[in-house]
Order: structure tokens, then C-alpha cells, then sequence
């Protein structure tokens, strides 16, 4: 009996050891359940992958201890207004949308291994369809789980919310309040400068090249009419959001798409395409290109909606910009925002590194230019152009630096080259030559290989990487201060605008 008994314990124990064995395997394990406990366990291999590999879109934020949901600047300044449980899960819905879009890319650029790893089925091709499909099932799971909790909604409320693009700590580290000052002064310069192209007459603009006139592929135009009903229609959900269907997005996207009119002196001036050659980022500049995409801000404390449209160049080089701020990629982004009846109010720029950012409202509507102690005044270098019927938002833009030097009402135009327009998400999983997709940005929100010299300079200032190409989502605006780009309480800060007619 007693030899019976050890063999058992002994049979036991190499049981136990077996199996912890097993758990010390590095290979995912791989859950065929939808339970709640197989998609909790799917997340978090999922997580670790995405990590691992270096594929997170940084377009939008993870809500710790929620992996079914995501956020941005707008969704969480909308937390402190929902009213009633209609808008709550309309809120909440969003926020799992832009996850499950976010997971969509994510997975797309994985790598084919890593894809495979993460399947309930082996096979001999990644089947990204069924992870997608899996991750957007368990999402509603573990959603519906979460729902029936009694803090579930305070404890979500108080985890949503974006991180700051200054860090404390690198300001600390780098005397920021001494650094602060020659800051301030060259950045004061430097408006002074852009202010001197804005007061000069366009026949005096300086010319280093060609001027070439970039004009919009579709030539489509809605009528003030024809915009209001759409933003009208757009408008009919719990939240008064404007949340244009795909169609209606197209439709606005190629109405109020600028013509650029841009100094070519050199390749480096030409609009282009972003693409994936040798695994380096190039601009195609035989397919003049412009991105687009939708956000959402506050004109008098009520929800609008704004169109963005990016322009892409191979570089910033040349004779005009500073040689700390020369390097690989160099961009724009134009902001056109419409108020509530669909009209533009204001158009806002920068380079995609979030620097030289400017106003550009309707004069009209601004009852006055907020001045806040110790922030820099809102630059406003010229008000926004009115529009005669037929014409369409000017740009004029400089060689090498790529600045704005001046908004213009433009109607037909000849001798143009037409610019496609496309998705901004293109970007954030674009196809290599044999098909597989990257994002050109990292997991921090940096354009891969657009990092310049400025970011050892001007440390102090708290901007990881400053002065590299950034991802949406992640564009500090001021050197001293703290601004975001997407900060949708931006306007109603600087300015205060008058009641719509």
C-alpha cells in the first residue's frame, strides 16, 4: 500500500511538472472559446504581439483596463457632457468603433508569423479576416460583460482621457523656465518673419523656382444650401455630433479641397504620394497626392465639424528653412472647420511637425482675440478669405520651407496639375511592393525616418522627437505653453466668436 501510495504521489508530481512545463512555453496559446475568459486571454495575446512587433496605431489612445475601447482629444472632452443614457451609449460605441478600426490596421501589419500565432486554427496563410472578425465579437462580449458591472460607468469615466505631448520630466530635466526665454524670442522672430510674407503684396512674394498650381482631381462643389442639409442630416444621432456617412464625407472632402499654389525650385517642392520603396519611405511625385480626414472641435461650446487635408514632400531642404529643421519628409496640414449651418469659419495650418501653426478665421465672426497672461497670443497672420461663387480656398506655399505665405479666393484655373485625394487611414497600414502593410508612422506617433536635429536643441521644451513628421493625434503646436493641435476647445480658447447669422 504504501509503495501504491508513493507511486501515485510521485506520478502526481511528475504531472504537475509536466505541465509547468508546458506553461513555460514561449508560443501563444491558442483559444478556441469566445467566452469570456478565451477573449479576455485573446486581448491580452493579442496586446503583447502588437507590442512586441511594433504596430500600434497611435491615432487614438487605449483606456487602461478596457482593450475593447479607444479614445481621443474630442471623445474625452465629451465625457463631461453626456446629459443622458442615449448619448452615454452612443459615446461608448464610438469609442469601440475607433478601437475596432485601430485593431483593423494593427492586424493588417503584422507580420505573417505573428498573424498565424494568433489564430485558433492552424494554416498556411494568415487569415486576418477571422482574427478581425474575432477580436470585433469578443469586443461586443466583453462590452456587454463590462455594462452589467454597477461602477462601470464611473470607473470609465475616469479613465478616459489622452496624454499630454509635453513631458514634465524633460522640461525639468532640460531648466525649461531658463530655456523658456531665447525660446520665446526666436519663436516671436519667426512670426514676425511668416507676418512680413502676409503684409507683402502677392506680385512681391519671392519666387526661387516655378510657380506650379495643384488643383483638386474632382472638380465637385456643394452649394451652401447643399452642405447645411447635409450637416443637418449628419447631425440626427443622441450626441448633435455631425457624423457625415462615407458618401457625404467624400462628397464634403473634394467641395472644400484647396488648390495649392506651390514654388518648385527644386524635386523637394513637389506634392506627392507616399509610398514604400526598399523599405524606405519616397514621395511619388508623379501621383500628386493629398490626405484627408474628419475630426470634430467646439465653436461655442456646441460639437462642428473639420476637414483636414495633408500634403506630403519628399524633404525640407534648401536655401530658406534653418539647417536644424532640414531632413527627410517635410508636410502641411490645412484645417478647414465649418460652424453649425455647414459654413467655413476658419482655417487653421501647420507643418505636419506641429510647428508654425496660424489662425485664419472670418473676420466677421470674431468679437475679439483672447489674450491669456503668460501664453503666447493666437497667431492670426490674415483673416479667411471670402469665397465668391465658383472658387475655391487658395494656398500659396513657399519653396524648401514649405510655409504658408498666403490665403487666396481662386477661381478657374489653367495650366494646373490635378491632385488625387484619398484617406488619411491609407497611411497607417500602406501596402509595400510585395503587399504586405506598415504604417509610416511608429507606435509613438513619429513618421519613420523624418527625425531632425532640432530634437537635441530644443529638448527643453518637453516634445519627444521635435520637429519630426507626426501622426494625427500627436501635433504639440507651441514651444512654450501646451497646445494641441486636436485640443477641440482650441478656438473657443483663443477667440470669441460671435452668434451665427
Amino acid at each position: 500500500m504504501k509503495i501504491l501510495r508513493f507511486r501515485s504521489i510521485f506520478s502526481l508530481f511528475f504531472l504537475f511538472f509536466l505541465l509547468g512545463c508546458a506553461s513555460l512555453s514561449p508560443r501563444p496559446i491558442r483559444i478556441t472559446s469566445d467566452s469570456i475568459e478565451g477573449c479576455q486571454v485573446f486581448f491580452s495575446q493579442l496586446e503583447d504581439q502588437v507590442k512586441e512587433v511594433g504596430v500600434r496605431n497611435a491615432s487614438s489612445f487605449l483606456i487602461p483596463g478596457f482593450p475593447y475601447l479607444r479614445t481621443n482629444r474630442f471623445l474625452s472632452a465629451m465625457k463631461n457632457r453626456i446629459k443622458d443614457e442615449r448619448e452615454w451609449e452612443q459615446w461608448l460605441h464610438w469609442m469601440q468603433a475607433l478601437d475596432l478600426q485601430d485593431r483593423e490596421n494593427e492586424i493588417n501589419n503584422l507580420s505573417d508569423d505573428t498573424a498565424r500565432s494568433l489564430q485558433a486554427i492552424d494554416t498556411d496563410q494568415p487569415d486576418r479576416k477571422a482574427l478581425y472578425t474575432r477580436v470585433a465579437s469578443c469586443s461586443d462580449r466583453l462590452l456587454n460583460r463590462d455594462k452589467a458591472l454597477v461602477d462601470f460607468k464611473a470607473t470609465l469615466a475616469s479613465r478616459v482621457d489622452v496624454p499630454d505631448e509635453y513631458s514634465l520630466l524633460r522640461r525639468a530635466i532640460g531648466l525649461y523656465p531658463l530655456m523658456a526665454i531665447p525660446v520665446a524670442i526666436v519663436s516671436h522672430n519667426a512670426q514676425v518673419k511668416t507676418l512680413s510674407w502676409f503684409k507683402m503684396s502677392l506680385d512681391h512674394l519671392p519666387v526661387e523656382g516655378q510657380l506650379r498650381t495643384y488643383v483638386p482631381q474632382e472638380n465637385a462643389s456643394l452649394d451652401e444650401k447643399m452642405v447645411q442639409e447635409m450637416m443637418d442630416e449628419s447631425r440626427k444621432n443622441s450626441l448633435g455630433v455631425p457624423l457625415p456617412d462615407e458618401d457625404q464625407g467624400k462628397k464634403l472632402a473634394w467641395s472644400f479641397a484647396p488648390i495649392v499654389i506651390q514654388d518648385g525650385a527644386a524635386p523637394y517642392d513637389r506634392i506627392g504620394k507616399m509610398i514604400w520603396k526598399n523599405d524606405h519611405l519616397r514621395i511619388d511625385p508623379d501621383t500628386p497626392t493629398v490626405y484627408y480626414y474628419f475630426s470634430h472641435a467646439f465653436l461655442k461650446g456646441k460639437p462642428i465639424l473639420q476637414i483636414n487635408y495633408v500634403i506630403w514632400y519628399s524633404e525640407r531642404a534648401g536655401e530658406t528653412p534653418p539647417w536644424i529643421e532640414k531632413g527627410h519628409l517635410d508636410g502641411l496640414t490645412l484645417r478647414v472647420s465649418l460652424d453649425h449651418q455647414g459654413k467655413p469659419f476658419m482655417l487653421d495650418a501647420m507643418n505636419n511637425c506641429g510647428c508654425y501653426h496660424f489662425f485664419a478665421p472670418v473676420k466677421e465672426r470674431v468679437e475679439q482675440i483672447a489674450s491669456k497672461p503668460f501664453k503666447p497670443d493666437p497667431f492670426v497672420p490674415q483673416w479667411l478669405p471670402t469665397l465668391p461663387s465658383g472658387n475655391r480656398q487658395g494656398i500659396r506655399v513657399s519653396s524648401g520651407w514649405h510655409q504658408v505665405e498666403r490665403l487666396l479666393a481662386i477661381g478657374e484655373s489653367f495650366d494646373s496639375t490635378p491632385y488625387e485625394l484619398m484617406p488619411y487611414s491609407i497611411l497607417e497600414a500602406l501596402p509595400h511592393e510585395n503587399g504586405r502593410t506598415e504604417s509610416i508612422f511608429d507606435s509613438k506617433g513619429i513618421a519613420k525616418g523624418s527625425e531632425r536635429v532640432e530634437r537635441f536643441i530644443l529638448f527643453s521644451m518637453g516634445v519627444p522627437k521635435i520637429g519630426s513628421m507626426r501622426q494625427r493625434g500627436h501635433h504639440a503646436i507651441e514651444l512654450i505653453s501646451r497646445t494641441h493641435f486636436d485640443d477641440p476647445s482650441l478656438f473657443d480658447q483663443n477667440f470669441i466668436f460671435k452668434e451665427e447669422e
